[in-house]
């Protein structure tokens, strides 16, 4: 991708445009002759190094006549630390909802009593799990129905999911 940025006091200004942009603003200016207005600008990825409460930031640098993006983490301000949390918890409200969704249809179509009372007991969970962490939420586990119909007890010794081999 070819994109180009302007320079004021030497410095990168604003951000970075397209070349077919920089080309119909600019008509004039001769993109492999470069005044000292513009010049060449090289989008490197985000790394996506930031934790939950920081945020990934970029800042423009010179790098051998080229601008390049120079990423940085910074901690999140208050603010965007209570936006966060919110944006968490809202997310783990929708993930219970869903689950308890999923469980009704799974209740729905259950073919024995152990069946429809394992999805039952698990609704009840859901219906009274609280959120205690928002950033990592912790839902009661799913029953698990083997191939021949029978409720797996997922807490059991030697019971799957939990067979150690």
């Amino acid at each position: 991708m070819e994109l180009f940025i302007q320079i004021r006091d030497g410095q990168p200004f604003e951000h970075p445009i397209l070349g077919d942009n920089f080309r119909e603003a600019f008509p004039h200016i001769d993109v492999n002759n470069l005044p000292p207005e513009f010049a060449r600008f090289e989008r490197l990825p985000d790394p996506k190094n930031a934790t939950t409460f920081q945020v990934d930031e970029a800042r423009y640098e010179w790098f051998e006549g080229v601008v390049k993006d120079v990423w940085t983490v910074r901690e999140m301000t208050q603010e965007e630390k209570t936006q966060k949390l919110e944006e968490l918890t809202k997310n783990a409200l929708s993930q219970r909802e869903f689950l308890k969704i999923m469980a009704q249809e799974k209740l729905d179509l259950a073919t024995t009593d152990e069946q429809r009372q394992a999805w039952t007991n698990y609704i009840a969970q859901l219906s009274a799990w609280v959120l205690v962490d928002p950033e990592n939420p912790k839902f009661p586990s799913a029953p698990r129905v083997a191939e021949d119909g029978s409720v797996l007890q997922v807490t059991a010794p030697g019971a799957e999911p939990d067979v150690i081999g």
